[in-house]
């Protein structure tokens, strides 16, 4: 008889170990993920003084604009640097982006619709040829797209698919690193939570003369860095936050 209560007191003392071990572990997953939930949450939080500052509450306030400047970029050759000027403009509608750059009497279009990428050249209002680019050369188009103004940037920081971090306190700024699903970068915000620097990879972008229009506090200047090498800079003339396109606008 006594041995039978032993048994019975010793499986009940393993059965309760069990028990107790599994908790502690579905509790602590739960921890885990809580405290996850809000560093993200918490992330978030931190970079919104910077998407308020600028005047956007959601990614809807990026979806629609329409911008134009002058692009100059410098050509370096081995005892002198040259500089050379394009216009260039930027429209968005949603998923579809235009970008177009000219030069003289020639106009180089990029339509962006998800991944697919068309350029169409013009000469003297006279289409030239329409092309389906891919590879390495469309990689760089969509490179100059992502960097031409702020504005695509506020779009991908506000974007809930975005994982934003603060990081820390530095001599650039508040800096924060951004994560989607093209890569990682960092961005750098001022005492004002508003953004001026954003670096990936070797390139470096830097904003300044800030502007408000139509609520919204936009850089009309920036500059695109490679290491220590200015590539180009770009003066904006005008920013339009809820423009109305003509009808095939978006189309090659």
């Amino acid at each position: 008889m006594g041995k039978i209560f032993y048994l019975v007191a010793i499986t009940g003392l393993l059965l309760l170990t069990i028990g107790t071990t599994a908790i502690v572990r579905r509790v602590n997953r739960r921890s885990s993920s809580t405290l996850r939930q809000s560093e993200s949450n918490s992330s978030r939080v931190l970079i919104l003084p910077s998407l308020q500052a600028h005047g956007g509450r959601s990614d809807r306030s990026w979806t629609r604009f329409f911008t134009q400047g002058t692009l100059t970029f410098n050509q370096y050759l081995s005892n002198q640097s040259l500089r050379f000027e394009r216009k260039v403009r930027l429209a968005s509608d949603g998923a579809v982006v235009r970008y177009d750059r000219a030069t003289l009497d020639i106009t180089e279009s990029y339509l962006l619709d998800g991944n697919s990428l068309v350029r169409t050249v013009t000469q003297q209002g006279n289409q030239r040829q329409a092309k389906t680019m891919d590879g390495a050369e469309a990689a760089r188009i969509k490179s100059l797209i992502a960097a031409c103004s702020l504005l695509p940037l506020l779009k991908r920081l506000s974007d809930p698919g975005t994982t934003v971090m603060y990081i820390a306190r530095t001599s650039k700024g508040d800096q924060f690193e951004v994560k989607t699903d093209k890569g990682t970068w960092y961005c750098y915000a001022n005492a004002n939570h508003l953004i001026e620097r954003l670096d990936g990879g070797e390139v470096s972008i830097r904003y300044g003369d800030y502007r408000t229009v139509g609520g919204v506090t936009l850089p009309y200047y920036q500059e695109v860095w490679k290491g220590e090498t200015l590539l180009y800079d770009i003066k904006f003339d005008s920013f339009d936050l809820n423009p109305v396109f003509v009808r095939g606008f978006f189309k090659t």
